[in-house]
């Protein structure tokens, strides 16, 4: 954090390869789908799509540490003290690979029953118990993999994540084509890819933290269990907003099975694709302000900390927009990239979905923003309620409304309900913080000029 003076820049050195990590990432999950859709078949997709939950909730738990201590590295590191992050940085890798080993035996030993949940039909149940059993296998890999490109960021040297998350895709891309379309493994194959470069991303991370110039460094742990819990409470926001992704894929594909039917799920599969991509760009710009306004928490700079929030939203507002438009102007070219033209029912059916969707593109943002600014400023509560409100309570209440009212209209336009009234939630929450901290500074103000 040498050149804080500029603020413009320091966003841009940190939330560049924040984004173009997330996008890097989604980019090779969306390939995955256009190898398993053109490749393989709508079935075959939509089994895919069934699995994403359980991809959803892997993340979601290394993003619930990851995040938690890359918030409290940071502000140590702003205080000063380099051992208290040090510790921070083994527990979090000690904690990450205990879980994933867990969810690994966990989810082996009751995959056709985790499959089921998923909601996995007659038909579709082998292709899913097929693709979740070797994303388990490397699940582990997946969550310390993505918890080390968080931290490498918290660490000062953003540039390597998005170098790592090169590397990776292009090794997944490679091996899509080879197991998918050369070898024809099928959604093994896809599943045999995503997990190799997970396995890569992880060892290239492990290198730079080992023999790499890293500040953080692996120390004798000291358990201190008030900072493990810290680290969840403060992790717990921004895992939600991950798992929402998840939770969302699970109800939406509960709706559409009773509404549409299964054309309507390989449908979806397209949509959330494009969807994941929203939202990881979201997240990026999240995983880039989130270390900035940690360390300028600590040093109490509160101005840089308004600053960085604003330039935050105006790059989502943006972003937003792109990709609003370009669902409603480019929509038939983006659903050819997964559905072949010839299946006419599921390339129509996506092609309005997401049309419709698109809309809760122009606010999820900011929702998306604010619960990470809060994460950040260690406000807990406040970015729990907007979290979990977009991502669960409202989201649930939607799909429930609008598809009685609208029908199959409805499942697809529920983004905008739900995008909508988060926003007016999370713009009162930020309102009355902003309203308060105004008041508390005046007073603090006052005081001091009364004992001069």
């Amino acid at each position: 954090m040498k050149k804080e003076e500029n603020l413009f820049k320091l966003f841009l050195k940190y939330a560049v390869p924040s984004i173009s990590a997330m996008w890097f990432f989604s980019i090779y999950t969306m390939i995955d789908g256009i190898f398993v859709g053109r490749g393989v078949g709508s079935q075959a997709l939509a089994a895919v799509n069934l699995s994403m939950p359980f991809i959803n909730t892997i993340f979601a738990v290394a993003l619930l540490v990851a995040v938690g201590s890359s918030t409290l590295i940071t502000y140590y590191f702003g205080k000063g003290k380099d051992h208290y992050s040090n510790n921070i940085f083994t527990l979090n890798f000690i904690i990450l690979s205990l879980l994933g080993v867990t969810i690994t035996l966990f989810t082996l030993l009751f995959l056709e029953e985790v499959a089921l949940f998923l909601g996995a039909t007659e038909e579709t149940l082998p292709l899913v118990m097929d693709y979740l059993k070797i994303i388990t296998i490397f699940s582990t890999f997946f969550m310390v993999a993505y918890s080390l490109e968080v931290l490498v960021k918290a660490d000062g040297f953003p540039f390597l994540s998005i170098v790592v998350v090169i590397i990776a895709a292009i090794v997944n891309i490679f091996l899509d084509y080879l197991l998918v379309i050369r070898l024809d493994f099928g959604v093994k194959g896809a599943a045999i890819a995503t997990g190799a470069s997970q396995l890569i991303s992880f060892m290239i991370f492990l290198s730079y933290f080992l023999w790499g110039n890293s500040r953080l460094k692996f120390i004798k742990p000291e358990i201190n269990w008030s900072c493990i819990k810290d680290i969840f409470i403060i992790g717990g926001p921004e895992s939600l907003t991950e798992l929402s992704a998840g939770f969302t894929i699970f109800i939406f594909n509960f709706s559409i099975s009773r509404v549409i039917g299964a054309e309507g799920l390989a449908a979806f599969g397209v949509i959330m694709y494009l969807n994941n991509l929203v939202i990881m760009t979201m997240i990026g710009i999240n995983q880039g302000i989130q270390p900035l306004i940690s360390y300028f928490n600590g040093k109490n700079e509160t101005e840089k900390i308004s600053k960085l929030l604003s330039l935050a939203l105006k790059t989502g507002m943006v972003f937003s927009a792109l990709f609003f438009l370009s669902s409603q102007f480019l929509t038939e070219q983006l659903v050819s990239l997964f559905i072949d033209t010839g299946e006419i029912e599921v390339f129509t059916l996506s092609a309005v979905g997401l049309e419709k969707f698109s809309f809760g593109f122009l606010l999820c943002s900011f929702n998306i923003i604010l619960s990470g600014y809060f994460t950040a400023l260690r406000k807990t509560k406040k970015a729990m309620i907007i979290s979990l409100s977009r991502g669960y309570i409202v989201v649930a209440l939607s799909l429930i409304i609008m598809p009685a009212f609208l029908g199959e209209v409805g499942i697809w336009m529920s983004p905008l309900l739900y995008e909508s009234l988060t926003l007016l939630l999370a713009g009162t929450i930020f309102w009355r913080y902003q309203k308060k901290d105004k008041v508390t500074k005046k007073n603090k103000s006052t005081a001091t000029a009364y004992r001069v």
